[in-house]
């Protein structure tokens, strides 16, 4: 089956997304990606149906070297390996005048039953939710997994000599290379586009800007009030025309993933929050947001939620409390433009550049593409 990864096509599918559905079964899996980056590879192993999968079974993973990939990307898989020893990473070490370039992930089932995921997208923030990729999901027979997993057999015997520990001394220069180029700005326009995040700011762990979290004057913004809900109002409720529409969540598939980020107050960006897109029966319409951890609901007034459209299912958010600053002009502005009934929680979705001047007072006026 074919898949186009698109921010602005409506039926948009995400690497990322297949990746995960496809490993849900899985007992043991194996993948080659030319390049990586740390929140790539957190994104897709520290994400808990894939860490289930390691936790059943095992997955090797061929990891390019030539471009991109860092040290901070090589820290991250180390810790992963450390908590999951089932997962085997190994760098693709050589000096040929030619880029490691492959992009796929092969899973089987206990009834030797394949999937082989193909495509375009690496294993960075762009390649698995952000940039415009296609890739291919293709089924095996028992007979076409055994022949897959015998041809991988052959490939990795036949380039042993190029295959190294990712703590190899060799493979840690080469990445530390990368690095030094990326500073340096000796890069093409194409590894750019792929992954612009900051190896320094990765490496400490600690949050910071990151371009790769830039939105365009066209993404979409959603204005919401977040209801009570009892004691849990970390569990933001929207209705269904907002769950589907702008958060792109389909209504009783509880399969998808959507990538929240909150905007801390000075800026900086707080870890990447993925969420499984919840519906139950009593037709409410849920996400966690850790932002809102233990923050008591206000006495008087509403929390409001601003969430900004990074990609299909990628949101930055940040929430604004009474006597937050800016939370007055936000609650007029709300009051004058919501058209709806007067005993709903208010949900207005505007597009960046009508409501530029609002967005550039805030804690999103960084991450503005333009």
């Amino acid at each position: 089956m074919l898949h186009i990864q698109d921010p602005i096509f409506t039926r948009s599918y995400s690497t990322h997304e297949a990746l995960i559905n496809t490993c849900s079964s899985s007992i043991a899996g194996y993948g080659a990606f030319a390049f990586a980056s740390a929140t790539g590879v957190e994104l897709l192993f520290n994400d808990e149906v894939f860490d289930a999968l390691l936790e059943r079974g095992e997955y090797s993973l061929v990891l390019g070297i030539d471009e991109i990939t860092n040290a901070a990307c090589l820290e991250s898989l180390d810790r992963i390996q450390q908590r999951r020893p089932s997962l085997n990473v190994q760098a693709f070490l050589h000096d040929e005048p030619s880029l490691f370039h492959p992009k796929f992930s092969f899973f089987k089932n206990e009834e030797d039953l394949g999937s082989l995921i193909v495509g375009s997208g690496n294993l960075t923030l762009g390649g698995l939710r952000k940039n415009r990729e296609g890739f291919a999901v293709i089924e095996l027979e028992q007979d076409q997994t055994r022949a897959i997993e015998s041809y991988w057999s052959s490939w990795l015997a036949e380039s042993g000599d190029r295959l190294r520990p990712i703590s190899d001394d060799l493979v840690i220069q080469k990445v530390r290379q990368n690095q030094l180029r990326r500073r340096a700005g000796v890069v093409r326009r194409v590894e750019r586009e792929e992954e612009s995040e900051s190896p320094e700011v990765v490496a400490s762990g600690a949050a910071d800007l990151d371009s790769e979290w830039s939105f365009s004057a066209s993404s979409k913004v959603l204005f919401a009030e977040i209801p009570r809900s009892g004691d849990r109002w970390k569990q933001a409720n929207f209705d269904v025309g907002t769950f589907q529409e702008f958060f792109g969540a389909i209504p009783g598939d509880n399969s998808q993933r959507v990538l929240l980020r909150n905007v801390n107050a000075d800026g900086t960006l707080a870890h990447v929050e993925v969420r499984q897109s919840v519906s139950v029966k009593s037709q409410n319409y849920r996400f966690e947001l850790d932002a809102a951890s233990g923050i008591s609901y206000p006495d008087t007034g509403k929390p409001i939620g601003i969430f900004v459209q990074v990609s299909t299912r990628v949101f930055l958010y940040h929430l604004f409390l009474p006597g937050d600053s800016h939370y007055e002009t936000l609650v007029a502005w709300m009051d004058e433009n919501w058209d709806g009934r007067a005993d709903r929680m208010k949900r207005i979705v505007a597009q960046i550049s009508d409501v530029e001047s609002m967005i550039n007072e805030t804690v999103f006026s960084q991450y503005k593409g333009w």
